[in-house]
Protein backbone atom coordinates (compact mmCIF):
# COMPACT_ATOMS: atom_id res chain seq x y z
CA UNK A 1 0.00 0.00 0.00
CA UNK A 2 1.51 3.56 -0.79
CA UNK A 3 -0.30 6.05 0.96
CA UNK A 4 1.08 10.01 -0.68
CA UNK A 5 1.83 12.10 1.89
CA UNK A 6 0.51 15.90 2.03
CA UNK A 7 2.43 18.58 0.51
CA UNK A 8 3.86 21.02 2.65
CA UNK A 9 1.12 23.91 2.45
CA UNK A 10 2.43 26.94 0.27
CA UNK A 11 1.70 29.27 2.77
CA UNK A 12 3.59 27.79 5.88
CA UNK A 13 5.21 30.32 8.06
CA UNK A 14 9.30 29.96 8.53
CA UNK A 15 11.42 32.14 10.93
CA UNK A 16 14.63 30.60 11.01
CA UNK A 17 15.65 29.38 14.02
CA UNK A 18 12.50 29.29 15.78
CA UNK A 19 11.79 25.39 14.71
CA UNK A 20 9.52 24.89 17.56
CA UNK A 21 7.11 27.93 16.29
CA UNK A 22 7.51 26.80 12.62
CA UNK A 23 5.82 23.24 13.68
CA UNK A 24 3.60 24.06 15.44
CA UNK A 25 1.77 26.34 12.96
CA UNK A 26 2.51 23.18 10.01
CA UNK A 27 0.85 20.83 13.20
CA UNK A 28 -1.90 23.49 13.58
CA UNK A 29 -2.87 23.90 9.67
CA UNK A 30 -2.63 19.94 9.38
CA UNK A 31 -5.20 19.29 11.90
CA UNK A 32 -7.59 21.42 9.82
CA UNK A 33 -7.55 18.98 7.17
CA UNK A 34 -9.96 16.14 8.50
CA UNK A 35 -8.78 13.38 6.04
CA UNK A 36 -5.51 13.94 7.51
CA UNK A 37 -6.34 12.40 10.94
CA UNK A 38 -7.96 9.68 9.12
CA UNK A 39 -4.84 8.22 7.78
CA UNK A 40 -1.78 9.33 9.41
CA UNK A 41 -0.66 10.23 13.61
CA UNK A 42 1.08 14.11 13.11
CA UNK A 43 3.90 14.24 16.04
CA UNK A 44 6.32 16.95 17.02
CA UNK A 45 9.85 15.15 16.96
CA UNK A 46 24.96 16.81 15.76
CA UNK A 47 22.29 17.37 13.08
CA UNK A 48 23.38 16.83 9.47
CA UNK A 49 22.02 18.03 6.05
CA UNK A 50 20.61 20.99 7.62
CA UNK A 51 20.79 24.30 5.86
CA UNK A 52 22.57 26.77 8.27
CA UNK A 53 25.84 24.33 8.18
CA UNK A 54 28.52 25.90 6.69
CA UNK A 55 29.16 23.45 3.70
CA UNK A 56 27.92 19.81 2.93
CA UNK A 57 29.16 17.31 5.03
CA UNK A 58 29.39 18.97 7.86
CA UNK A 59 27.09 18.82 11.18
CA UNK A 60 25.23 21.51 13.08
CA UNK A 61 25.03 20.83 16.44
CA UNK A 62 21.86 22.31 18.50
CA UNK A 63 20.87 22.23 21.85
CA UNK A 64 17.22 21.13 20.51
CA UNK A 65 15.59 20.73 17.06
CA UNK A 66 11.66 20.28 16.64
CA UNK A 67 10.21 18.70 13.29
CA UNK A 68 7.00 17.14 12.39
CA UNK A 69 6.67 13.46 11.53
CA UNK A 70 4.03 11.88 10.02
CA UNK A 71 3.21 7.95 11.11
CA UNK A 72 0.48 5.92 9.17
CA UNK A 73 -2.58 5.13 11.11
CA UNK A 74 -2.29 1.70 9.20
CA UNK A 75 0.00 -0.61 10.47
CA UNK A 76 1.03 -2.08 6.87
CA UNK A 77 5.29 -2.76 6.98
CA UNK A 78 4.78 -1.28 3.14
CA UNK A 79 3.48 2.36 4.47
CA UNK A 80 6.09 5.05 5.72
CA UNK A 81 6.26 7.59 7.75
CA UNK A 82 7.37 11.17 6.62
CA UNK A 83 9.11 13.68 8.29
CA UNK A 84 8.60 17.45 8.12
CA UNK A 85 11.36 19.70 8.61
CA UNK A 86 12.11 23.32 7.30
CA UNK A 87 15.67 23.19 7.82
CA UNK A 88 17.00 20.10 6.01
CA UNK A 89 18.00 20.01 2.26
CA UNK A 90 16.67 17.09 2.08
CA UNK A 91 13.71 18.11 0.64
CA UNK A 92 10.15 18.43 2.80
CA UNK A 93 8.43 16.14 3.20
CA UNK A 94 10.67 13.45 3.08
CA UNK A 95 10.75 9.66 4.11
CA UNK A 96 11.59 8.93 7.86
CA UNK A 97 14.33 6.53 6.80
CA UNK A 98 15.90 9.09 4.69
CA UNK A 99 15.89 11.32 7.17
CA UNK A 100 16.93 9.53 9.70
CA UNK A 101 20.13 7.86 8.07
CA UNK A 102 21.40 10.95 6.30
CA UNK A 103 20.89 13.42 9.77
CA UNK A 104 22.08 11.40 12.42
CA UNK A 105 25.17 9.46 13.11
CA UNK A 106 25.90 6.65 15.26
CA UNK A 107 29.67 7.61 14.46
CA UNK A 108 29.95 10.55 17.38
CA UNK A 109 31.11 11.59 20.80
CA UNK A 110 28.71 10.12 23.36
CA UNK A 111 28.16 13.68 24.68
CA UNK A 112 26.68 14.15 21.11
CA UNK A 113 24.28 11.29 20.63
CA UNK A 114 21.08 12.27 19.63
CA UNK A 115 17.83 11.38 21.91
CA UNK A 116 14.39 12.52 20.84
CA UNK A 117 11.28 13.17 22.55
CA UNK A 118 8.18 12.42 20.79
CA UNK A 119 5.15 14.25 21.66
CA UNK A 120 1.85 13.74 19.61
CA UNK A 121 0.42 16.58 17.63
CA UNK A 122 -2.71 17.10 19.87
CA UNK A 123 -0.78 17.79 22.79
CA UNK A 124 1.66 19.90 21.59
CA UNK A 125 -0.81 22.00 20.13
CA UNK A 126 -2.82 22.65 23.13
CA UNK A 127 0.06 22.16 25.93
CA UNK A 128 2.68 24.26 24.22
CA UNK A 129 3.57 28.08 25.08
CA UNK A 130 6.25 30.34 24.33
CA UNK A 131 7.09 34.11 25.41
CA UNK A 132 10.39 33.46 23.50
CA UNK A 133 12.22 34.96 26.44
CA UNK A 134 14.69 31.74 25.51
CA UNK A 135 15.85 33.68 22.70
CA UNK A 136 16.67 37.27 24.93
CA UNK A 137 20.74 37.73 24.83
CA UNK A 138 21.82 38.40 28.34
CA UNK A 139 21.69 41.62 29.39
CA UNK A 140 24.37 43.42 32.04
CA UNK A 141 21.94 45.59 33.65
CA UNK A 142 18.33 46.10 34.95
CA UNK A 143 17.66 48.86 32.77
CA UNK A 144 19.29 47.56 29.41
CA UNK A 145 16.64 47.20 26.84
CA UNK A 146 16.44 43.08 25.63
CA UNK A 147 17.90 41.82 22.41
CA UNK A 148 16.62 38.90 20.44
CA UNK A 149 19.58 37.16 19.53
CA UNK A 150 17.50 36.28 16.14
CA UNK A 151 14.66 37.82 14.40
CA UNK A 152 11.21 37.22 15.98
CA UNK A 153 8.48 35.86 14.06
CA UNK A 154 6.08 38.54 12.61
CA UNK A 155 2.79 36.58 14.47
CA UNK A 156 1.58 37.09 18.08
CA UNK A 157 2.84 34.29 20.78
CA UNK A 158 1.96 31.12 20.71
CA UNK A 159 -0.18 29.70 23.92
CA UNK A 160 -2.21 26.19 23.62
CA UNK A 161 -5.58 26.47 24.75
CA UNK A 162 -5.00 24.27 27.50
CA UNK A 163 -1.59 25.70 28.72
CA UNK A 164 -1.82 27.52 31.74
CA UNK A 165 1.76 28.67 31.80
CA UNK A 166 3.15 31.65 29.48
CA UNK A 167 6.64 29.70 28.97
CA UNK A 168 6.93 26.22 28.74
CA UNK A 169 9.52 25.21 26.23
CA UNK A 170 11.85 23.01 28.50
CA UNK A 171 8.65 20.77 28.96
CA UNK A 172 9.00 19.92 25.06
CA UNK A 173 12.96 19.93 24.61
CA UNK A 174 14.48 18.56 27.82
CA UNK A 175 15.80 15.09 27.33
CA UNK A 176 15.10 13.33 30.96
CA UNK A 177 12.54 11.19 30.99
CA UNK A 178 11.16 12.57 34.07
CA UNK A 179 10.21 15.74 32.29
CA UNK A 180 7.61 16.89 30.32
CA UNK A 181 5.52 15.65 27.77
CA UNK A 182 5.53 11.88 25.75
CA UNK A 183 8.07 9.62 25.63
CA UNK A 184 12.20 10.44 25.36
CA UNK A 185 13.88 7.65 22.66
CA UNK A 186 17.35 6.77 21.59
CA UNK A 187 18.16 6.62 18.38
CA UNK A 188 17.63 3.05 17.97
CA UNK A 189 13.84 3.06 19.48
CA UNK A 190 12.94 6.19 17.51
CA UNK A 191 13.67 4.62 14.23
CA UNK A 192 11.54 1.30 15.41
CA UNK A 193 8.61 3.37 16.35
CA UNK A 194 8.68 5.71 13.06
CA UNK A 195 9.24 2.49 10.94
CA UNK A 196 5.88 0.91 12.53
CA UNK A 197 8.05 -2.20 13.93
CA UNK A 198 7.64 -3.64 17.39
CA UNK A 199 6.41 -1.81 19.91
CA UNK A 200 10.14 0.61 21.36
CA UNK A 201 10.99 1.00 24.96
CA UNK A 202 11.50 4.36 25.52
CA UNK A 203 14.03 5.16 28.39
CA UNK A 204 13.16 4.43 32.24
CA UNK A 205 12.11 8.02 33.60
CA UNK A 206 15.05 8.10 36.00
CA UNK A 207 17.68 7.87 33.14
CA UNK A 208 19.72 10.38 32.52
CA UNK A 209 20.72 10.58 28.42
CA UNK A 210 23.89 12.20 27.64
CA UNK A 211 22.48 14.86 25.79
CA UNK A 212 20.28 17.13 25.07
CA UNK A 213 20.21 17.54 21.28
CA UNK A 214 16.98 16.94 19.48
CA UNK A 215 13.24 17.30 19.95
CA UNK A 216 10.82 15.26 17.79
Amino acid sequence: MFLKPPELPQDAAYTSHWCEENVYLLIQSFSRGSSLSEDWDVFAVALWNQKLSEELGCPVIWDYHVVAVLRSRNISTSVQSWVYDFDTRLGIPVTFDTYLVQTFSVNVLDELQSYFRVVSANIFLDRFASDRSHMLAPTSGTFEVPIYLKPVPPYPLIRGAHCTSTHNIMEFVSMLPSDGYGDVFSLQAVNDFFDLKEEPKPLPSKAKPASIILDV
